[in-house]
């Protein structure tokens, strides 16, 4: 993936899930992960806290997941997305700002793509209670490679959908973020979903546009707009 991404100047986030729970299958020990995580982030690329199924609102569970990756890992984890896109406004952002994440980028549709909050740039929670922003900061999901494939009916309709939602954030100086998953890579009946991915990164790529992390996003955003929030 990170070979793809290369070709094109693009720099992407990697996310790891470090819970024990879940609803389908057990995924993987993240000790099992760490030589692949090292080379991630040796050369560039971000490594984040994909949360667990169950751990969307909890701090304890989130604190403990942030542990773990951050054991193996060696380093500080700032970025978040959890699993199955499983979110409660405000309390998620609220416990992820206090388990030590700088973002998250969950809030997004998983059966259809678009700007769900109808923004394409990043912002910080406002908590009503407190009177006050969050200290954490939302990079909305827009695009998700099996939301965009299970909405089109064929790879020119996904296409077409992507590139427009791409144009609609260049007019502006928005951002657009898209999920893909690992296995969209390496499962034959998916090779669409993996040239579509080459294709996006092709178009943004010609259009001289910035192909980043999500840690890149929050670190650019925070230093030019953290006085102004």
């Amino acid at each position: 993936i990170m070979e793809i991404e290369e070709n094109y100047g693009a720099k992407s986030s990697f996310y790891f899930l470090t819970a024990e729970k879940d609803p389908r299958r057990f995924r993987y020990d993240i000790e099992d992960a760490g030589s692949y995580m090292g080379e991630i982030v040796d050369c560039g690329w971000e490594v984040g806290l994909h949360g667990g199924y169950f751990s969307y609102a909890s701090y304890d569970n989130l604190v403990e997941e942030k542990r773990k990756l951050e054991n193996v890992l060696g380093k500080n984890v700032i970025g978040f997305r959890n699993h199955y896109l499983r979110f409660k406004r405000t309390d998620s952002w609220d416990v992820l700002s206090k388990a030590g994440f700088r973002y998250d980028t969950t809030l997004g549709f998983n059966n259809a793509v678009g700007f769900r909050n109808g923004l394409c740039h990043p912002f910080r929670p406002y908590d009503i209670q407190e009177g006050k922003p969050l200290d954490i900061l939302e990079i909305p999901l827009v695009i998700m490679d099996a939301a965009l494939f299970n909405c089109t009916r064929s790879f020119k309709d996904a296409w077409e959908l992507a590139k427009g939602i791409i144009d609609t954030g260049e007019r502006y100086n928005g951002i657009i973020t898209l999920l893909w998953h690992n296995s969209s890579y390496s499962t034959p009946f998916r090779k669409e979903w993996k040239n579509l991915y080459i294709k996006i990164l092709d178009y943004c790529n010609q259009k001289n546009a910035w192909i980043t992390s999500g840690e890149d996003i929050y670190r650019w955003w925070d230093n030019t707009y953290s006085d102004n929030q």
